[in-house]
């Protein structure tokens, strides 16, 4: 009998997708059936899984209104499709690269996404958008007569009967058929034609009353958000009682720990310190946000800090990428265990702003949990079945101060140059601290420069991964580029035997190579190590690895302290490079497998573990 595969993502996604639903009288969006205001029911709006809609704040409506600026033939056009003090949401969704669907009035308007090629966000308008352009015949659109259409279908510019094209390759149109029955959404191609992307029958656009405040979508949402508040609050008691253990909120400066920090207050009657984690890659707003609600909460600020870590880290293992993760175990998950262990020998309860909605790793993660890279910890999220949504209108109900860089356009919050952000993202870190993106993209193109990598390498953000995935390999080679470079990232050492001993050839120029080398050498039992000029000798060692391990670890340290945190008899410290106690010692080699030189550069990018979750 063939074992049950595995649910893909988007399959998990799917599964666990929420609900958003828009009252028509009262023109407010809802995440149940009835309205809090008018108590009558909702109507159901479609949108893609898993439907984390949030709010479109000012940074994102600016965005917006610059992407159909581009679209629209006349600037006036805009006012006439998203007239302003609409309520306007987005929903994250499935391309290339960063994109929303956008949702007025209860319909989904169209995608707002960065084109990768272009490097720009754009505009797509699909079903109530495309009725609302025809209906209002605002530029550009076309009326065709054909019997039907259907996706790629090519439409000649002698079968459009009426409308404004602007013949530029590559735009958007919106296209309906003479006699009604469809509509759809083409793009303009070679030779004036229009190649149809997705077609649909024919609709009306729904045309909903009122001006609704988001202090009326509280309301609306009124009795939800009690009942989500008054689980969460009951579920954190329940922690405390069950495991006694001193409890902290992770908090990053982001919306989903804001809501967990107040919650906890709410349970507890008290204010629980906040341990907050500076990567060093932390945009200044968020770092100067979280002491700031520190001290007008009055509450005690635990600071974990990997200062240059992760920039040592560059010079040993190369940008990181989404398969080949190691800034997180140097940047986040060792400063977070030290500080909790320095804090609480003894454990502690950890509560992380963390929601199912946001990913598919997620959306099957428990909600109680224990965390290998921080031992003695347990972390739970309080905040488990919320919608960003749902956390939105709390932060309004609460009047909580979130963090101002939501308002500047970012989703997400945490390391700015993260390789799992999309290169929209990183649009706006340019805008916001173009000094900060500088400094990287000159790593970056220096990096590819030395390795022979494609012009696409930085331009299209191939960095972000050691093996692109499809349709940004397609993407590459509509530029002309071939994607068949090894991706090898990290130090590399030659290993070989001579005369019966372990060498491992280094770089020549390396400062106290010999120093380094001793310091750390004490995990190998009953081996004589001896440092030339380029090599170091093993004699009586015959496992490879831990030769190489040992060489890459005192000379290429990078400063993360995760042996120290690791070793589980206090024998290792770590100032500059490891020194050893050859006293305390054991030589058990845990230090090994908690450093992520080895992890990543010995053991590569197809074997690295899976790292625990990020506790902020």
């Amino acid at each position: 009998m063939r074992p049950t595969p595995k649910p893909s993502p988007i399959e998990r996604l799917k599964a666990i997708s929420a609900r958003l639903y828009w009252c028509p009288r009262c023109n407010v969006p809802l995440l149940e059936k009835k309205c809090g205001i008018c108590k009558g029911d909702a109507i159901t709006v479609r949108v893609t899984p898993p439907g984390d809609v949030r709010p479109a704040f000012t940074g994102d409506l600016k965005r917006l209104r610059k992407a159909l600026s581009d679209y629209f033939v006349d600037d006036s056009c805009i006012e006439k499709f998203l007239p302003r003090r609409k309520i306007v949401l987005l929903n994250k969704i499935q391309y290339p690269d960063a994109a929303d669907e956008v949702i007025v009035d209860g319909q989904v308007l169209g995608h707002l996404f960065y084109d990768l090629l272009k490097g720009r966000w754009r505009f797509k308008p699909l079903y109530a958008g495309v009725a609302l352009i025809l209906e209002e015949r605002l530029p550009p659109f076309a009326v065709v007569d054909l019997p039907t259409i259907t996706r790629n279908y090519e439409i000649k510019r002698s079968r459009i009967v009426k409308g404004e094209v602007v013949w530029e390759k590559g735009r958007f149109v919106a296209v309906e058929l003479k006699n009604h029955t469809m509509q759809a959404v083409a793009e303009v191609i070679r030779g004036k034609r229009l190649r149809v992307v997705k077609a649909w029958p024919w609709r009306r656009y729904l045309r909903l009353r009122g001006t609704p405040s988001w202090v009326d979508v509280v309301k609306a949402n009124a009795h939800r958000i009690k009942r989500l508040e008054k689980e969460s609050v009951d579920f954190i008691r329940k922690l405390v009682s069950e495991y006694r253990l001193p409890l902290i909120v992770s908090f990053s400066g982001g919306k989903d720990s804001l809501v967990t920090y107040r919650l906890a207050v709410k349970a507890l009657g008290s204010k629980p310190p906040l341990l907050f984690n500076d990567t060093g890659l932390e945009l200044p707003e968020t770092v100067n946000y979280v002491k700031r609600f520190a001290r007008c909460e009055n509450t005690h600020l635990i600071l974990a800090d990997a200062g240059d870590a992760f920039w040592r880290g560059l010079k040993a293992l190369g940008p990181p990428a989404r398969d080949y993760r190691w800034c997180c175990k140097v940047s986040k998950l060792t400063p977070i265990a030290i500080a909790i262990k320095k804090k609480f020998p003894q454990g502690a309860l950890s509560l992380v702003g963390q929601r199912k909605y946001e990913s598919a790793l997620r959306a099957v993660s428990p909600r109680v949990w224990r965390n290998p890279w921080i031992p003695g910890t347990v972390s739970a999220t309080p905040i488990q079945d919320w919608t960003a949504l749902d956390v939105w209108l709390y932060i309004m109900r609460e009047r909580l101060p979130p963090n101002p860089l939501y308002y500047m356009g970012f989703d997400r919050l945490g390391c700015w140059l993260c390789p799992a952000s999309e290169m929209g993202e990183f649009e706006t870190v340019k805008e916001v601290h173009p000094e900060l993106w500088s400094v990287w993209e000159r790593f970056l193109e220096r990096f590819s420069e030395s390795r022979g990598y494609p012009s696409v390498w930085v331009r299209l953000g191939l960095w972000r991964w050691l093996r692109p995935p499809g349709d940004i390999k397609r993407l590459a080679e509509r530029l002309g580029e071939v994607l068949l470079y090894d991706e090898k990232r990290s130090v590399s050492l030659t290993t070989k035997r001579e005369d019966g001993e372990m060498v491992v050839e280094v770089p020549v120029g390396l400062k106290e190579v010999e120093k380094r080398v001793l310091s750390l050498a004490p995990i190998i039992k009953d081996v004589d190590v001896t440092v030339e000029e380029g090599r170091i000798r093993f004699k009586g060692l015959t496992n490879e690895s831990v030769a190489r391990a040992l060489v890459l670890r005192s000379l290429f340290c990078v400063g993360c302290k995760a042996c120290e945190a690791k070793c589980p008899l206090g024998a290792i410290k770590v100032k500059d490079y490891p020194k050893v106690d050859p006293i305390k010692c054991n030589a058990c080699l845990t230090c090994n497998s908690a450093c992520p030189l080895v992890v990543f550069s010995l053991r590569g990018a197809r074997r690295a573990p899976k790292l625990p979750r990020d506790e902020t």
